[in-house]
């Protein structure tokens, strides 16, 4: 803490009105004479904002621009003397420890009166030459400023009207890399101000000082070049004001800033806003181009069959679409999952929107939450520049998660928080984003399962099962299976331009015979290998099999469990060939060679029920 006496004096000796303000607590600490004189006498321990004429905010703006640069001279405070009057102030603010501010004033209409009464006495001075009249009257305001001027954060400088130096202030110095005796009596647009920035010469009569003693009027420039003593250029901003001795043109001061490293951070935003927008256009032609791949991939593939399963899919899927909820798609590999994922993205108002997929099941937890989540440059090692992630790419669209069984609990619980706020944050930027979207989550895993081994939460779960859809085998819908085999075939010739083929009964009895462990993705490349191996538009299959027909080896020894799943496969086989007839001339007995009541009797040890068939 800060002792008063030490405080006391800091503000005494100061030649200007002077305050110790205490930002955090809104207290004048400490003020000197001429802050008494000027403010009144009830200052120490009152509140600094009751001296304010301007508003709160404008103050803290100033507080902020003194913690940051450590010192700031501004005009924006307006405060009141003793008498209420509002006052004409420079104020310049010293950070000086953690949350006190020195703040001296300038009364700038006592400054001006100082400035007319030394014009005054410059006129009052005889037998000098009008140029030791001139610099005597430069020499008098700088003699009067002298406090003003060293403590000024910018640079000032005064020159003659032959464009001499009179005066350059502490800051001018430092900023030009010249001293004072330097620059004094020399011509300073031919020292400092001589070219441009691209080299080219800048001749004096262009110059905007110079042409404020032509139109005797104040010139403001923001974007010029002044250069150094070491020929290294600086970027700046000035006003050039006239200086007038008994109505006849003096001179001109000239009070200027060094923006070089503002211009500098400009352009670096103005670059990243043009890199955003960059990102932006990009991420749009992203989104373009998936919607573009989803849709020629999966559009004309559609949902095709006319079994009660497929019936009831299209419900549930026009349903899902409707309602923007949250759906778990289940069903064994290559069933269709991510075909009903892209028809429910498709059916729903997003469909204009990105489908985003992300798979759960290829990448390690960090690897999946930087995917999912995005991170900023430098979040971690490798993070060489801003990835976007997959939960900004679906905002108002859809996000696909595959095989979501395998999402490491770490992200589940990340997820879970984004669907239950609404919003994220990239790895390694703190700022909140907005996200809205509908989440498809798909896996041929129980997740009930999962859910009791521990392995997948139940609130995750839950808000990922809103609403359910289960995609049957393929083989449990044989129905289906010539529509789909006429779809993938007319798709594979008309894509590969292969010669036009028909499927003929054979083919679709030998295709429905067919257990289909790979379902409808087995089915597909079935139908593409059968196509490019066609010869004179005739198909043959290959599934695969061995010697003994049931895709083993002959030299196989089975388990009890082998043999009796084997079975159980067998008799299915052929209740489907007899669309569940068991006993008869046609039927699953005469084929299997057993009689009626052994057939049934396996039947029904093996749970099979024959109507499933019919």
């Amino acid at each position: 803490m800060l002792d008063q006496s030490d405080s006391d004096r800091l503000v005494r000796h100061n030649p200007l009105p002077t305050l110790l303000v205490d930002t955090r607590n809104d207290r004048v600490l400490s003020a000197n004479v001429l802050a008494h004189q000027l403010f009144g006498p009830m200052l120490q321990g009152g509140a600094f904002s009751e001296l304010l004429k301007c508003d709160v905010p404008t103050a803290a703006v100033f507080f902020d621009a003194v913690a940051h640069f450590g010192t700031y001279v501004s005009r924006t405070l307006s405060m009141s003397d003793s008498e209420g009057a509002t006052l004409r102030l420079q104020s310049h603010g010293v950070q000086y420890r953690h949350e006190l501010v020195l703040i001296s004033f300038l009364n700038l209409d006592e400054h001006d009166r100082r400035n007319h009464l030394a014009e005054q006495d410059a006129h009052q001075r005889a037998g000098l030459s009008q140029w030791q009249n001139i610099y005597g009257f430069f020499r008098e305001v700088e003699a009067q400023n002298h406090l003003i001027l060293e403590a000024a954060g910018e640079g000032i400088y005064g020159i003659n009207a032959m464009g001499q130096a009179t005066f350059v202030n502490r800051a001018a110095q430092e900023m030009l890399g010249w001293s004072s005796d330097d620059l004094i009596g020399r011509d300073l647009h031919a020292t400092i101000h001589h070219k441009h920035l691209n080299g080219e010469h800048f001749p004096a009569h262009e110059c905007p000082i110079y042409a404020s003693f032509r139109r005797e009027e104040t010139m403001r420039v923001d974007d010029d070049v002044f250069w150094r003593k070491d020929g290294k250029p600086i970027l700046v901003e000035y006003v050039s004001t006239p200086i007038y001795d008994h109505g006849v043109l003096a001179g001109a001061v000239v009070i200027f800033r060094d923006v070089t490293d503002r211009k500098e951070n400009e352009r670096k935003l103005r670059d990243a806003l043009a890199q955003v927008e960059e990102l932006k256009v990009k991420l749009e032609q992203e989104n373009d181009y998936l919607l573009t791949e989803i849709r020629s991939a999966r559009s004309h593939t559609g949902v095709v069959g006319v079994s009660p399963a497929i019936k009831s899919l299209n419900a549930r899927i026009d349903l899902a679409a409707r309602n923007k909820a949250n759906v778990l798609v289940t069903g064994p590999p290559g069933s269709g999952k991510s075909l009903t994922v892209s028809a429910i993205h498709e059916a729903s108002d997003r469909h204009r929107r990105p489908l985003v997929r992300i798979s759960c099941d290829h990448m390690s937890a960090p690897e999946l939450e930087a995917e999912l989540f995005g991170y900023r440059r430098g979040a971690f090692s490798g993070a060489t520049r801003d990835n976007t992630g997959k939960l900004i790419m679906a905002h108002n669209g859809t996000l696909h998660l595959d095989e979501v069984a395998e999402l490491p609990k770490v992200v589940q619980a990340k997820l879970h928080d984004v669907l239950q706020r609404g919003h994220f944050q990239r790895l390694g930027d703190s700022t909140q984003t907005p996200v809205s979207l509908t989440v498809v989550a798909t896996t041929s895993r129980d997740l009930m399962t999962e859910l009791r081994a521990g392995r997948f939460r139940q609130d995750l779960y839950f808000a990922l099962n809103v609403f359910s859809i289960t995609c049957e085998p393929l083989h449990d819908r044989p129905e289906d299976i010539p529509y789909l085999a006429k779809h993938f075939l007319d798709r594979t010739t008309r894509r590969l331009r292969l010669p036009a083929t028909r499927l003929s009964k054979s083919n679709i009895e030998a295709l429905k015979q067919y257990e289909w462990p790979g379902n409808v993705r087995e089915l597909e490349n079935v139908i593409e290998r059968a196509a490019i191996l066609a010869q004179g538009g005739r198909l043959k299959f290959d599934f695969q099999r061995k010697e003994n027909g049931l895709g083993r080896s002959s030299d196989v020894v089975l388990t009890h469990d082998e043999l009796r799943s084997l079975e159980r496969e067998n008799i299915k086989n052929a209740l489907r060939r007899t669309k569940g007839k068991v006993s008869g001339q046609k039927g699953a007995a005469a084929m299997l060679g057993v009689a009626p009541t052994t057939a049934y009797s396996k039947i029904k040890s093996l749970g099979i029920d024959p109507k499933h068939f019919k």
